[in-house]
């Protein structure tokens, strides 16, 4: 009778302990779970990327156009909060179409001569720009001061600089010129824009799109400057 009650129990004790050894057995004989080879792991990473991407763009463009529907733009470039407010007060007072009324600072003799012009403007300030600087090379011309109209052949603002590209005539006119001519001409070209378009103050000249190729009689490598 003992005999049997030890058999049960070691029996008793014995199951758990192949269970225990089958258990680490089947466990050994799973294979360890693969990962995704390295180049589909880059792929997949590269497509959630540009989904992230395409959804941002997306949205960009939505805010903008919506800007652009309420009439708000983004085309004009600042550098501090003084300008900010000057384009801000610029855009406010400019009407939507119509006659717009400029003021020219010709040389005349040693000084200047404000000379009121009119245009179409209230669209783009590029537009206007243009037309201001044809209308000061016009007056040059009639008034002797260039021997032929000069042509405005591309321009471009950003904050207080206005990059400006001219024709050769304008070069070949200022050679024409002494040095305190030519510097009058370039000083009238600069107060006309920085007295019509501020907070331009700054005009940097290119000839047919390059750098100006002579130095004299004026350095037109160096930007022109309004002074405050």
């Amino acid at each position: 009778m003992r005999d049997q009650e030890e058999d049960r129990n070691y029996r008793a004790t014995e199951r758990p302990r192949r269970d225990f050894g089958t258990a680490r057995r089947e466990e050994e004989d799973q294979e360890p779970p693969r990962k995704a080879p390295w180049p589909l792991r880059l792929l997949a990473w590269g497509a959630l990327v540009a989904i992230f991407f395409a959804v941002g763009y997306g949205a960009t463009s939505l805010v903008f156009h919506w800007l652009d529907s309420k009439g708000t733009r983004a085309d004009q470039t600042v550098a501090n909060s003084r300008e900010a407010q000057e384009l801000v007060s610029q855009d406010q007072e400019r009407p939507e179409q119509g006659q717009v009324t400029f003021t020219l600072s010709v040389p005349a003799g040693e000084a200047f001569e404000n000379r009121s012009i009119q245009v179409l403007g209230g669209g783009l300030v590029e537009e206007d720009l243009k037309k201001v600087l044809d209308a000061y090379m016009t007056e040059l011309k009639s008034s002797g001061w260039m021997a032929d109209q000069v042509p405005i052949r591309h321009l471009f603002r950003s904050g207080e600089w206005l990059y400006l590209d001219l024709g050769s005539s304008f070069a070949g006119g200022l050679k024409a010129l002494d040095p305190k001519r030519a510097g009058l001409v370039m000083t009238g070209l600069v107060k006309t824009v920085g007295d019509n378009f501020a907070p331009l103050r700054k005009v940097k000249v290119y000839v047919e799109g390059r750098e100006a190729p002579d130095r004299k009689p004026l350095d037109l490598s160096k930007p022109w400057v309004l002074k405050s």
